[in-house]
């Protein structure tokens, strides 16, 4: 965890729902998100009940085990995962920053089931001889989940801005990062 991440993340509620955030599955127990999370069961259960009765988790019992199911398609989690993207893209954008001429981050939701995507989506402008230091970056930085990058030189945004604008608005609709 980078050094940003490390200091928001000092209480222990959001580390939880970063957990959940990041992993796509059906449901989990606390003592699996308790492992993950660093935390005692106690704690996490704690958390967990707290979430519950917020709405933001499902809470059934399956085979007399506590099971929680993240409710993805709610607004401000959809919002978290976004503001965790940023915090998580921000080495890279420190390290590629001098090489482009923008950095966004693409929300990359399917509109019909609310549900986020399990990649990061970064759209980045550059000149065209930093393709491969860019893409260099992008591998060799540990993050928790993958990123799926659209890498373009200038002169291909300029002609996708006239051959599909539609794509072009898309791409240029998310959260700048880094803008020169």
């Amino acid at each position: 965890m980078n050094s940003l991440k490390n200091f928001l993340y000092q209480k222990t509620t959001l580390s939880v729902l970063s957990y959940l955030t990041k992993h796509k599955r059906q449901s989990f127990t606390v003592a699996e998100i308790a492992e993950a999370v660093l935390m005692s069961e106690s704690q996490v259960k704690s958390i967990l009940e707290d979430f519950c009765q917020r709405g933001i988790i499902e809470c059934q019992i399956l085979d007399q085990t506590n099971r929680f199911m993240l409710q993805e398609e709610l607004m401000y989690v959809q919002a978290f995962r976004l503001f965790e993207d940023a915090i998580e893209l921000n080495a890279l954008v420190q390290a590629i920053k001098d090489r482009t001429r923008k950095i966004v981050l693409l929300d990359r939701r399917n509109p019909n089931e609310g549900k986020y995507a399990s990649k990061i989506s970064v759209f980045i402008q550059m000149d065209q001889e930093n393709h491969k230091y860019i893409y260099d970056a992008i591998k060799n930085l540990p993050l928790e989940r993958e990123i799926d990058p659209i890498v373009m030189s200038t002169s291909e945004i300029l002609k996708l801005s006239v051959d599909d604008t539609k794509r072009f608005a898309e791409l240029n609709s998310g959260i700048v990062l880094w803008e020169k």
